[in-house]
């Protein structure tokens, strides 16, 4: 009997290494060449049982804890908080989207709700932040109108005061409608604390030759202004400053070392205590003045005394 000849010998399938081989692929199942993995992320679909696929960051809510963060820092300064409240609502809604993105991407929810947490406290912040602003404003504002100033003139008694315009009401007092008149020269202004401005009568004056201030001005005057202090405290008169005008001009003050005529006084004042010091003025019209005293300090309106007053 004649048998047929023997076929080709069946291949045998390359080892791992070798050419043609079956490369690994990085999910767990081999892929031979020209035959494409069970599953990878260019086939889409589902990922075999096992294999978690990598999430995405979600970045409303990365944002949104950022703008709520920052909201809640500014919140508690005032006028800057305004700009805190921007931040802590769009915070809010930013934190509120990221958490319903972080369903979908499977991340962020943690996140989320920290900054929906942070922007609602920034807000409250900001809201009790601006309450306070605005009572210390009025309390401010209040303080501030209540100085009153009577005037008094050097022979009066404190009992016998009379307001310089004769209403019966103390000079600057809102609740009389007035504002400060003019007081005239050689008068005092009493402040309701007890620290009293005074001022003598205008005398000519003539500067020497090393007189600082005095160009273009061909009459000059002086005047001493008096500071005492009746008040149970302190007062520094550092920052004390008088100006004056004559016939519708600024006078410029004159610094006259030879005649010890220099800045205000920096020495502090006692309680029960005054002080002195001159001042000198180039002037127009030495029948025509206005000064105006301002002790410096914001409690205290500025006095002004005039020629015409």
């Amino acid at each position: 009997m004649t048998y047929p000849p023997p076929g080709p010998a069946e291949p045998t399938p390359p080892s791992l290494g070798q050419p043609g081989a079956p490369q690994p692929s990085p999910y767990g199942q081999p892929a031979y060449p020209g035959q494409p993995a069970a599953w990878g992320p260019e086939q889409g679909g589902y990922p075999p049982y096992g294999v978690v696929p990598p999430r995405r960051s979600n970045a409303l809510a990365i944002t949104g804890l950022v703008l709520a963060i920052v909201g809640l820092v500014l919140c508690l300064i005032p006028i800057i908080n305004l700009f805190a409240a921007v931040l802590a609502l769009a915070g809010l809604v930013l934190g509120i989207v990221g958490l319903v993105k972080a369903g979908t991407l499977g991340s962020g929810k943690g996140m989320s709700i920290a900054a929906i947490v942070i922007s609602v406290v920034a807000g409250i912040g900001v809201v009790v932040s601006q309450i306070f602003f605005v009572a210390a404003l009025d309390e401010l504002s209040s303080s501030l109108g209540s100085t009153s100033i009577s005037s008094s003139s050097p022979d009066e008694t404190a009992s016998d005061e009379v307001p310089a315009d004769g209403t019966g009401a103390d000079v600057g007092d809102p609740a009389a409608g007035a504002t400060s008149p003019a007081l005239a020269f050689g008068d005092a202004a009493v402040y309701e604390d007890g620290l009293e401005v005074g001022v003598s009568a205008p005398a000519a004056f003539t500067p020497s030759d090393t007189a600082a201030g005095d160009e273009g001005f061909t009459q000059f005057v002086r005047i001493d202004v008096t500071l005492t202090n009746g008040t149970a405290d302190t007062f520094d008169p550092t920052l004390t400053y008088v100006t004056i005008s004559s016939g519708g001009a600024e006078g410029a003050q004159v610094f006259d070392a030879a005649h010890e005529i220099s800045s205000t006084p920096s020495a502090a004042v006692l309680p029960g205590q005054s002080v002195t010091f001159p001042v000198v003025f180039g002037v127009t019209d030495p029948a025509d003045l206005t000064m105006e005293v301002n002790v410096g300090a914001w409690e205290y309106d500025a006095v002004v005394f005039s020629t015409t007053g």
